[in-house]
C-alpha cells in the first residue's frame, strides 16, 4: 500500500504515530533533502500523527566487509532524525556472540562505539531490536559501551519465538527500553516459530504491559505486522488488544 494511502487509513484507525523506514525505499535518508524531510513531516502532522521512530535496518554490524557502508546508512538516518526532530532510531545491531573476543562481536563493539558517539553528539538514541540473544547478553554488551546512546527496542515476539520469556526480560532491560513493538508469535515444540496476529500467539500481553508499567516505560507501543494475508485487519486487531489490556 502506498504511504499516501496509509496515512488516512492510520488516522481512521485512531493511530497516533508512525515509525518510518529510513534505510532504503521511499523514505531513504540518503536520497531525501532536508526540505523533503520537512515536507514529509508536515504531511504526517497534517493527519494528527507524529513520527515515533525512524528505522535504520541495515543488517547488523558484525561483518568487517559491510560495516562501514552500514554505518554510513545509519548515520544518514540519524541526520534525517535531526531534521525531523525524531529522538529514536531503531534497527538490529546483529547477533551478539557469547564470547567477548569473537571477531564479529569485536567488530560490532567498535562500530557501536563510533555510532554511539555520533548519536550522542546529535541528541539521539539508537534502539537495538531484541532477539535472538537473551536480554542479559544484550545488556552486557550495551553496558560495556562508552556512550549512553545505544538502547533497546523491545520486541516480545522475537523473544517468544526464541523460547525466551519476554516478561522477565523487561525487568532486565529496564531503563534501556525506549521503544517497543506490539507483535506476537509462537514457538512450536519442534523448534520452529511463526509470527502471528497480536493476541493469537504466545506473548502474554497483560503481563508484558504490566511489566513495562512497572519499570516506568512511557513510550509508544508500535504495532508491527511483517507477514499475513490481511495485515490491515491484523493491525486493527492489535489496536483492539491494546484497548482491552
Amino acid at each position: 500500500m502506498p504511504f499516501d494511502e496509509m496515512l488516512p487509513l492510520a488516522k481512521e484507525m485512531g493511530i497516533k504515530g508512525v515509525q518510518l523506514w529510513g534505510a532504503s525505499g521511499e523514505h531513504d535518508a540518503k536520497m531525501l533533502s532536508r526540505d523533503d524531510r520537512l515536507r514529509l513531516l508536515d504531511k504526517i502532522h497534517s493527519y494528527g500523527m507524529e513520527v515515533t521512530a525512524l528505522c535504520a535496518e541495515v543488517g547488523g554490524f558484525t561483518n568487517p566487509d559491510t560495516v562501514q557502508a552500514n554505518l554510513e546508512t545509519s548515520r544518514a538516518v540519524i541526520d534525517m532524525a535531526v531534521d525531523m526532530d525524531v529522538y529514536i532510531i531503531t534497527g538490529h545491531i546483529g547477533v551478539i556472540a557469547q564470547d567477548p573476543n569473537d571477531a564479529g562481536r569485536l567488530c560490532m563493539a567498535k562500530a557501536m562505539t563510533e555510532f554511539g558517539r555520533y548519536c550522542e553528539d546529535r541528541g539521539k538514541v539508537y534502539a537495538s531490536e531484541t532477539g535472538p540473544e537473551t536480554i542479559e547478553l544484550m545488556r552486557e554488551f550495551i553496558d560495556a559501551l562508552p556512550h549512553q546512546a545505544i538502547k533497546l527496542n523491545y520486541d516480545p515476539a522475537n523473544l517468544v519465538m526464541k523460547g525466551i520469556n519476554p516478561v522477565k526480560g523487561v525487568l532486565v532491560g529496564r531503563e534501556l527500553i525506549v521503544h517497543t513493538h506490539v507483535k506476537d508469535g509462537v514457538r512450536y515444540e519442534n523448534g520452529t516459530c511463526e509470527e502471528m496476529p497480536v493476541g493469537t500467539g504466545q506473548v502474554p500481553f497483560s503481563e508484558y504491559f504490566a511489566a513495562l508499567d512497572a519499570i516506568g516505560y512511557d513510550g509508544y507501543y508500535t504495532i508491527e505486522r511483517e507477514t499475513g494475508q490481511n495485515r490491515v485487519a491484523d493491525i486493527q486487531g492489535a489496536i483492539d488488544v491494546l484497548k482491552t489490556v
